[in-house]
């Protein structure tokens, strides 16, 4: 099957599940946290660390699997990854103690990275210009529906099936991925862009890109930005069951408005791409966001805690997310354009390594106020947000 013949829509589709496995693997186990702790007999610290080492060995991978995407293809990296992935959620299932769970979210985060990592740059090769702000948009919308489910079904196993059923799913989803991936889904590489996996040329390559006037602060932009929404995601569980009192099936109070949100800033950026340049719509995106942490900041230092004050603000600051990763994404690719690979393997490190690096050392430190949470968060989009204002001016000359 050649590339020609590959519908648009269902590479999209397949695209947006891959990437939702990410969101599933993150978030369909945290309503089982007082079980699993019960049953291993461990305290919430450690058990949030099952969540950083998934998000750091994802980051760190992706720096293999992204050469390797330049080298061998995608769809082959996809389909290796994707078993890898099956495996570890079995292994996660098996867990008998907390140090083989840990090995199994380790192994799950090595996986997935690879048809993350491979998947994104499928996107960019296939396709062009304002097509490829609008085709990540649209893969936005699709995949934006994972964060509200992934806890909704995570509750619903947790209290019919217990806590091992959520990895046995996740094993099922990605089973499902590889039958629709290898039965329609053909290589996308410009076999002209195929490149040498020696280890002088990767690490001139990671060089190239270090080295390249906007592309690491692009992506560092990315990565503090995301940083600032993980505070929330990682610290998840503390809002439901300390702050808010909730229940295990009660997770949608928080996740439900804020992939609204996500969802709403992926139609909106889905409309306006032809309209704006993307320097402008993520300068919007950028406001949006400020609003979101000056209102949050606001509202946990001066409200009593409620559920609505402490949504409200997350669902703007989603809205703005949503709007943001498209262009950033776009323009960050495209400042190496014939390693799409490997510069989606640094745009990989820099997201889900700042997300690891939250849940392991932030999180930990102010789960406990929504206070310290809300000025962890300002503080991670302030460095975003310099990281930007530094670089949009490159980009806006005719060329950048």
């Amino acid at each position: 099957m050649s590339p020609s013949a590959l519908s648009p829509k269902f590479l999209i589709v397949v695209v947006a599940l891959i990437g939702m496995m990410a969101p599933f693997t993150i978030d369909t186990y945290l309503p089982s946290f007082p079980s699993i702790e019960a049953e291993l007999a461990i305290d919430r610290g450690l058990l949030t660390q099952t969540l950083s080492v998934y998000l750091i060995s994802f980051a760190l991978a992706t720096l293999i699997w992204g050469p390797m995407a330049d080298k061998w293809g995608r769809k082959p990296i996809i389909l290796l990854s994707l078993t890898g992935y099956l495996a570890a959620s079995v292994l996660s299932a098996w867990a008998q103690s907390i140090e083989v769970l840990l090995l199994g979210r380790a192994l799950q985060g090595i996986m997935v990275a690879g048809s993350l990592v491979a998947s994104r740059a499928m996107i960019r090769d296939y396709f062009q210009g304002d097509e490829a702000q609008k085709a990540m948009a649209l893969m936005m919308m699709l995949f934006a529906a994972a964060p509200a489910m992934a806890p909704i079904i995570g509750g619903w196993l947790e209290v019919h099936l217990g806590w091992r059923s959520v990895f046995y799913f996740l094993a099922a989803y990605a089973l499902l991925i590889i039958v629709m991936f290898a039965a329609r889904v053909p290589e996308t590489q410009d076999p002209e862009h195929i490149q040498s996996i020696h280890p002088i040329n990767i690490v001139k390559s990671y060089w190239q890109s270090i080295v390249h006037p906007q592309f690491l602060r692009l992506v560092a932009a990315q990565g503090f930005i995301i940083g600032g929404f993980f505070v929330y995601v990682a610290g998840s569980a503390s809002i439901i069951f300390d702050h808010l009192k909730l229940g295990e099936q009660d997770f949608w109070v928080l996740f439900v408005p804020v992939v609204s949100g996500i969802l709403v800033g992926s139609i909106l950026i889905h409309r306006l791409t032809y309209l704006y340049k993307p320097t402008r719509l993520i300068n919007v995106a950028f406001g949006l966001a400020a609003m979101a942490v000056i209102i949050n900041m606001g509202f946990e230092t001066y409200l009593p805690i409620q559920g609505w004050s402490v949504v409200a603000p997350l669902v703007l600051y989603a809205v703005a997310f949503a709007m943001v990763n498209p262009g950033l994404s776009i323009v960050s690719l495209d400042c190496l354009p014939t390693k799409r690979g490997l510069a989606s393997s640094v745009q990989s490190l820099f997201q889900m390594g700042m997300a690891g690096l939250v849940a392991a050392l932030v999180v930990p430190h102010v789960h406990h106020s929504l206070q310290a949470m809300a000025v962890a968060q300002a503080s991670l989009f302030a460095v975003a947000l310099l990281l930007w204002l530094s670089v949009r001016k490159t980009l806006s000359r005719p060329g950048g």
